[in-house]
């Protein structure tokens, strides 16, 4: 990681009470993702996680964001290739535009009145729970989803298969991994 910004300790610092859980996705990829715990309503906790002032992308589906250093170019952080992946399956209208670089974090959406929600249960569970992938696609706008036989034991090798056949096959329409 750039010296500018050292790995901060991940310590809850309680300003409001409403303590989220999201998902640290480390530029690093020989560190693990993990599960963080903070306050919604202190950004310094985020700031310091993502190394300065951070942006928001929000995932099309499930309700879900990924915090990012805003000024990551600048600072020429690490390409950070999980939230990148991440963000173009989720979001298809983002793929091959935005590039993701630092440390990120996923969260869930602002609620209504701005505050920041924890990381949908069905994201904690594909990306720190499961232990076997597989990939279906949509050939339809009303479905079905049909599975291809491949089976991956790395959430990200699903992900890259998904994006890749997505992009690949005029037919499909939509990709998604899902837990085994």
């Amino acid at each position: 990681m750039n010296d500018r910004h050292p790995r901060p300790s991940l310590t809850v610092e309680k300003v409001s009470g409403f303590v989220i859980t999201g998902i640290l996705l480390p530029c690093e990829e020989e560190q693990p993702i993990k599960r963080i715990e903070f306050d919604a309503e202190n950004h310094t906790t985020i700031q310091e996680t993502v190394g300065g002032t951070f942006e928001a992308f929000n995932l099309d589906t499930p309700p879900a964001s990924i915090l990012a250093n805003d000024e990551a170019m600048l600072w020429s952080l690490l390409f950070n290739h999980r939230a990148t992946i991440l963000l173009w399956l989720h979001t298809k209208g983002l793929r091959g535009q935005v590039y993701i670089s630092g440390d990120a974090v996923l969260t869930g959406t602002p609620d209504g009145r701005g505050r920041t929600n924890s990381v949908p249960e069905e994201l904690v569970t594909l990306l720190l729970d499961t232990e076997a992938y597989g990939v279906e696609f949509l050939h339809r706008p009303d479905g079905p989803w049909s599975r291809k036989g491949a089976t991956f034991t790395d959430w990200f090798d699903a992900y890259n298969y998904a994006i890749v056949h997505e992009a690949t096959f005029a037919a499909v329409r939509g990709a998604r991994v899902i837990g085994l």
